[in-house]
């Protein structure tokens, strides 16, 4: 087999599938290590346009590694912004939810900038979240969209790369990492696993010449319970009104922390949250959004019509986070638009709480019955009510003799 620099060589001089077969199947054996990711990440960058600062003026951005419920990629850019910290913002189409995807259920929010329209927002409100594509980082985003054809979006040093690139893309001299860790996690399926690929990923961009922290955490219980690309406004709009649930304001505080450990690695204090509405409304505006769309827009949500999903005994209550972001990704297929968004869930219980029976688990905004109809035993087997689990919050293992 040839040696991974020079299969990442070859990616550079010819973006084919092959190509990208082969630079997969060399970063699937585990055997690369910073010097690689970096290569990888650098010629995934320069594939496009990249965006330039002044080395004294602090960039910054929170990356994640996906997975269903965290909104830290909508939040962190507010708290960072809080230190007047630049956010250039760059990333993929979420599944379910991915930041971009939120903000593009935003009339008129251009998702799509080129770098002279970047370099306009961020001179009007210091923050823009924009797609990767043809005009930023053109062959990340064609491996990403290889990686989810043939479903190798879960080795760690691709997952690595494919963020970097996009740090690099943007200029960045400060970044955090949210590496969500499960079973079907990008950075590996356990905690040993995602720390050795979060090790790799902060080597490789201290090498790129980006001061990088990354946080772990348990990705295998929602970490908030607005589930989808709707329902993510919905909890964007609680915690501006004040009115964020105990569950939700937890979520918040951890995205804070985040925020603040980015800030550490300048020796900056911690952010405050005295004006994340503002900037965020202040980004919203920048791009060709606006306030009064945004509480149009999730005043409609949360008047959508909604089903029930209620416990069919006593038990603990067990949530299939993976079956729910199947069902939501299998209800958006009939919806052609770019990002669609025809199903979102609102969690009414924490998991591993005890509940009885008929208590309600879950809503459901639909807007089509027929949905509901083909997707109902699907949505229930993910809302479970068992005996016995072997994983809750505050649990991460049980170990027997």
């Amino acid at each position: 087999m040839k040696a991974a620099l020079e299969l990442i060589s070859e990616l550079e001089r010819n973006q084919s599938n092959n190509a990208m077969a082969a630079v997969a199947s060399s970063a699937s054996t585990g055997t690369w290590g910073i010097a690689e990711i970096c290569a990888l990440a650098d010629v995934l960058a320069r594939s496009g346009a990249y965006l330039t600062f002044p080395p004294n003026l602090p960039v910054a951005d929170v990356a994640s590694t996906g997975g269903p419920s965290s909104l830290s990629t909508l939040l962190c850019p507010l708290f960072l912004r809080e230190l007047g910290y630049i956010v250039p913002k760059l990333g993929v189409a979420g599944r379910p939810a991915g930041g971009i995807d939120v903000l593009a259920q935003l009339k008129g929010y251009r998702i799509a900038l080129d770098i002279e329209e970047a370099n306009d927002v961020l001179d009007r409100c210091g923050y823009a979240h924009f797609l990767a594509g043809p005009k930023f980082a053109p062959l990340d985003a064609a491996l990403f969209s290889y990686r989810q054809s043939v479903g190798v979006q879960n080795i760690p040093a691709l997952a690595a790369a494919s963020i970097l690139s996009k740090k690099i893309a943007c200029g960045l001299s400060l970044a955090g990492l949210d590496v969500r860790v499960a079973p079907y996690g990008n950075f590996g399926g356990d905690f040993d696993t995602a720390r050795r690929s979060a090790e790799l990923f902060c080597g490789a961009a201290r090498l790129a010449g980006i001061a990088t922290v990354a946080a772990l955490s348990d990705a295998s219980v929602p970490y908030q319970p607005y589930i989808g690309r709707g329902e993510s406004l919905l909890a964007l709009r609680k915690i501006f009104d004040g009115r964020a649930d105990p569950w939700l304001e937890e979520h918040l505080d951890s995205c804070h922390l985040m925020a603040a450990h980015v800030a550490a690695l300048q020796n900056s204090l911690p952010p405050s949250r005295a004006k994340l509405t503002q900037h965020f409304f202040e980004n919203v505006e920048a791009q060709g959004g606006s306030e009064e769309n945004f509480y149009e827009k999730t005043d409609a949500l949360a008047e959508a019509p909604r089903y029930e999903i209620r416990a069919t005994r006593d038990g603990f209550f067990s949530i299939d986070l993976l079956g729910l972001r199947t069902a939501i990704i299998s209800a958006n297929q009939s919806n052609k638009t770019q990002f669609p968004d025809n199903l979102g869930a609102v969690i009414q219980k924490r998991s591993g709480g005890y509940v009885t029976r008929d208590e309600l688990l879950a809503t459901i905004r639909l807007e089509q019955r027929q949905i509901w109809d083909d997707l109902q035993p699907q949505l229930q087997e993910c809302f479970k009510v068992v005996d016995l689990m072997d994983h809750a919050p505050g649990i991460k293992e049980f170990v027997r003799a």
